[in-house]
């Protein structure tokens, strides 16, 4: 492929992570029909067109209903997302056990079972360790996340009160020690409202929760050099830890399209494998974003206790359009910025360019900032579509 080819090849591959980041958090939210999404489907312009038509009917709707009333969004609970942690492995697990009972029931040849499926279950057995280590791992961190929060607000309680009593000392009364009585028992108040005591507590309960925060944080890390070796190599990236060795883990993508080569029946079920290699993906990106987004969830409701449980009632169908008006609101700027980008980093290889977009996606301030979590969402779910096709 000569150079002029490449260049309109990979900004193709740009445009579609674009649309497909698009069109699954449409299709998640149920923003437009089916038949709409079709003709979406077509080109960046004409999903751009068609959300932007959707999203001024929508709101000419909400005009005429003239609801002005004050929306309040509600801080996500922590406990969800790890809810949805341990719902995640359970169906990976029960997609994992059909996998091994469908192999089983193919009856391979010597070759078949050497050359691809024995390394293939090996390798998803690996994985499945993995994410139910992650899971065991997450379980622990809330715990210990928790234990964090409950002993910052404790040190702060102490801290604020003992600040208080020094204040209240330190005035003319307080000062005024009569005698040795009266400055023994006022050092011995002073001494008895330690809170360098929680202090130190707060600090040990930090230290261990880092310390398992680490310890995720490299779980995860293992879990994308896995998934590279489950994706098309030329659109890896390059997975190292500065300082450490990185595990070596068996190119089973690269094993698949050479297998695809000597064994005709792989080709009759490629689609299934492929299936699993997009699972890896997905597994990995939504763990990493349920990580991000755990470690979020708990600062806010560390220094918002007050507004965590707050909440207002509206009319659910005027609640539901106003949600739906808010994400067209946060996709449209991004379909226009992303198609800048995609002019502006042409030279970008794919890897880097999506590493760009999500940075974008991130970025506080942003038009689309209130839906990034579903954006970041949907866009884990077309890169493995994206890093998995076999053309």
């Amino acid at each position: 492929m000569n150079k002029e080819a490449e260049k309109v090849m990979l900004t193709k591959q740009k445009e579609m992570l674009a649309v497909m980041t698009a069109l699954s958090f449409i299709e998640q939210n149920a923003l437009i029909t089916q038949a709409q999404l079709n003709d979406a489907r077509r080109s960046l312009q004409a999903l751009f067109i068609r959300t932007t038509g959707e999203e001024t009917m929508l709101r000419k709707l909400l005009e005429i209903l003239k609801v002005n009333k004050e929306l309040h969004e509600a801080f996500s609970s922590i406990s969800k997302i790890s809810m949805s942690i341990s719902n995640t492995c359970e169906i990976i697990a029960k997609k994992i056990k059909y996998l091994r009972q469908y192999v089983t029931r193919l009856q391979l040849t010597p070759s078949e079972n050497s050359e691809f499926f024995a390394p293939f279950l090996t390798f998803t057995h690996q994985f499945q360790e993995k994410i139910m280590r992650f899971n065991q791992m997450m379980q622990n961190y809330l715990a210990l996340r928790e234990e964090e929060a409950k002993r910052m607000n404790e040190f702060q309680i102490a801290e604020d009160a003992s600040r208080r009593l020094k204040m209240r000392l330190s005035g003319k009364l307080g000062t005024r020690a009569t005698g040795e009585v009266e400055e023994s028992i006022r050092q011995e108040v002073m001494g008895s409202f330690d809170f360098a005591s929680a202090h130190s507590v707060m600090l040990d309960a930090q230290r261990r929760a880092r310390m398992e925060s680490k310890q995720v944080s490299d779980l995860l890390f293992d879990l994308k050099a896995m998934c590279q070796m489950a994706m098309n190599p030329e659109m890896r990236e390059k997975v190292e830890r500065p300082g450490e060795v990185v595990e070596e883990y068996d190119d089973i993508f690269m094993r698949f399209t050479n297998s695809l080569k000597h064994h005709p029946r792989l080709g009759q079920i490629k689609d299934f494998i492929i299936d699993y290699f997009k699972l890896y993906q997905r597994a990995y990106g939504l763990f990493q974003l349920d990580f991000d987004n755990f470690n979020k969830a708990v600062d806010t409701i560390t220094h918002n206790t007050e507004e965590y449980f707050e909440s207002k009632q509206e009319d659910e169908d005027i609640r539901v359009k106003r949600d739906k008006l808010r994400k067209y609101e946060g996709l449209i700027p991004f379909l226009e910025n992303t198609s800048e980008m995609i002019v502006e980093y042409e030279d970008y290889p794919f890897d880097k360019f999506s590493k760009h977009v999500s940075l974008v996606i991130s970025e506080e301030g942003r038009p689309w900032e209130h839906i990034s979590e579903e954006l970041l969402v949907a866009k884990v779910a077309a890169e493995a579509d994206l890093t998995t096709r076999l053309d």
